[in-house]
Parts: C-alpha cells; structure tokens; sequence
C-alpha cells in the first residue's frame, strides 16, 4: 500500500486564531484522516498568540493495480 502526505492549515482571520478557528481546524484533520497522534506545527505572535497551525497527515492510498503482480 502506498502512502500519500497532505497537510492541513489554518491562519487566524485576524491577529490570533480563536478557540472556534481551532475547533474548525480539528474537525478539518480528523475529517482529512489525521489519527490525534500528529504534531501540530504553528506560528506565534511575539505576544504568545497562536498565528497559524498545521498537520502533516500521511494517509493510505489505495493500491495500483497495474503496479501489483499479476495486474
């Protein structure tokens, strides 16, 4: 099985990113096949604020077929 990586962003609409922004940001990853075990990277503010955060995922993809033996 082949493994395919996609990362999830998100940015704060304004100067820090909102408990709602970060709800919207989990529900995205777990939706996006995130696990919980990933680490979040992020940026802050020189305040401590969060900025922005993302997720690397690394996903299943289904097999080719046409890669296997005998496809």
């Amino acid at each position: 099985m082949n493994h395919m990586g996609q990362e999830i962003k998100h940015k704060a609409n304004g100067k820090a990113l909102t408990l709602n922004e970060l709800a919207a940001f989990v529900q995205h990853a777990l939706r996006s096949g995130a696990d919980g075990t990933e680490a979040i990277k992020g940026a802050i503010t020189f305040s401590g604020k969060i900025k922005d955060i993302a997720i690397g995922i690394t996903a299943p993809t289904p097999a080719n077929p046409d890669t296997q033996p005998g496809g």
